[in-house]
């Protein structure tokens, strides 16, 4: 599908329209990829057939998820994603399909669902398309479902259905086919019900593949030996190098953070001037602790603002994760040598160290000039503006505050356990169902078979007695 340079240009507008109106804060990786990749852009169009409207919900939605789900901070090095995990492999990146797509293998006899942590095979499926989409520069990848030697114990509908919503929600245009490998005649009613799932366009993508046909789909290069080729590549996790530009580059956080970049690192130089008008005391790091002088039990931190400028500065707090915080106050004006104490609240619901961690607050400062209209203040500003980034954690007594508000939070977890459970037993049984039905029929014309048989015994027998 061809996609015009302003139907590209048309949906970045629309995100930045949609951005300032909002007042969201995403990952500054993000949004620079969207200011300056025509192609990852063009991906959304192409998947959404041109609807510029859907592209946009998409965009919006991509960033949203990439940004709760710290897809950019993810890395076998800082503890985001089991390392073990990827050593096994179970799923891996190696060879190219017949139009030159890197395949993504996953040999389903080595996973079994009940031995492992869902959630973390759910990241290191994440870690490996993001992965891949650096290796290939955003270009298609095949699925590659390798079931030989695979049986019902090693079924995970769950993980499957995973994959599947990635490639659906947040990988747009990232598919080219869908493999399945030597599948068992067992799993039959299960790629039933996983075809389902899939959009018509992408159900035409599957191809059910053996050792003869193979080679219609697989580069004869990249068959290996144990699918009856002659690449004896045996997988051995090594840690994603990364490049490291020259030149340094230059991302903006929202409509107005600017960071440079030049250790390959981004997310933690923050371009500052000179003359820093905003002193934060007493670190620029939110250390929350339980709080319930006001009769809720609450994590919270303070910071004490103060203007060190000749004149009178504006302020404005944003956060990464607007749904979890609330901010008092969000923004204001100091007159010079002024404070003012700002309150961060945490939702009681929100309560992992590691969660809190990943999030980030935006302090915006500029000189004020005019009081009278700040909003227009904030727009013609943004050359001046100065910038704070704040992190976040949760004081070492707090780390495993659990009990408070906790019959909510675990009463809401045991009914969502509960609800996974049924949903699980209910395709499980499905999956049964059908199963007994295929071996029902195999049943039903072996007696058929066996009855004809019978009759052509009698007949044989009497013609031979008739005969005598």
């Amino acid at each position: 599908m061809d996609i015009s340079t302003e139907s590209v240009s048309s949906l970045r507008q629309s995100f930045e329209d949609k951005l300032n109106e909002k007042n969201e804060v995403f990952h500054p990786l993000d949004l620079a990829k969207i200011n300056n990749s025509d192609a990852w852009l063009k991906r959304f169009l192409i998947h959404t057939e041109g609807n510029q409207e859907e592209a946009l919900s998409m965009l919006w939605n991509v960033c949203e998820w990439r940004k709760s789900f710290g897809v950019n901070e993810m890395s076998e090095s800082n503890g985001t994603v089991r390392i073990d995990y990827l050593e096994e492999g179970i799923m891996y990146p190696h060879g190219m399909d017949v139009d030159g797509k890197l395949m993504f293998i996953i040999r389903c006899k080595l996973h079994f669902k009940a031995s492992k942590d869902s959630e973390e095979c759910k990241k290191c499926a994440v870690y490996w398309f993001e992965r891949m989409e650096r290796l290939t520069n955003g270009d298609q990848i095949t699925i590659f479902f390798d079931m030989m030697g695979s049986g019902l114990s090693n079924l995970d509908m769950e993980f499957t259905n995973y994959l599947i919503n990635l490639l659906k929600m947040y990988y747009p245009a990232f598919l080219n086919y869908i493999i399945i490998y030597e599948m068992p005649w067992v799993l039959n009613a299960a790629f039933k019900i996983i075809k389902t799932w899939l959009p018509a366009k992408a159900v035409k993508k599957i191809k059910f593949l053996n050792k003869h046909n193979l080679s219609e789909f697989v580069s004869k290069e990249s068959i290996m030996v144990n699918w009856g080729g002659e690449d004896n590549y045996k997988f051995n996790f090594e840690p994603e190098t990364k490049k490291v530009e020259e030149t340094k580059k230059k991302v903006h956080f929202a409509e107005t953070m600017e960071v440079k970049n030049g250790s390959g690192d981004i997310r933690d130089i923050v371009y500052m001037p000179k003359e820093l008008k905003l002193k934060i005391n007493p670190s620029e790091v939110l250390t929350f602790v339980k709080d319930n002088s006001n009769g809720y039990n609450e994590l919270m931190a303070s910071l004490t603002f103060i203007n060190d400028y000749k004149d009178p500065i504006a302020f404005k707090i944003k956060t990464t994760c607007l749904i979890k915080y609330k901010v008092r106050p969000s923004t204001g004006t100091l007159i010079p040598q002024e404070s003012i104490k700002v309150t961060f609240v945490l939702n009681g619901m929100s309560i992992k160290q590691t969660d809190v961690m990943r999030d980030k607050f935006l302090v915006l400062v500029i000189p004020v000039i005019d009081t009278k209209d700040m909003a227009e203040m904030w727009k013609i500003q943004w050359e001046t503006k100065e910038q704070h980034i704040l992190k976040c954690k949760i004081s070492n007594e707090n780390e495993t505050v659990n009990s408070w508000n906790s019959y909510d939070q675990n009463h809401n977890n045991d009914l969502e356990e509960k609800v996974n459970k049924l949903m699980n037993m209910v395709t499980t049984l499905e999956i049964s169902n059908r199963i007994l039905s295929q071996h029902m029929r195999y049943v039903k014309y072996s007696l058929y078979i066996l009855l004809l048989v019978c009759l052509f015994a009698v007949g044989f027998l009497w013609a031979v007695f008739y005969h005598k």
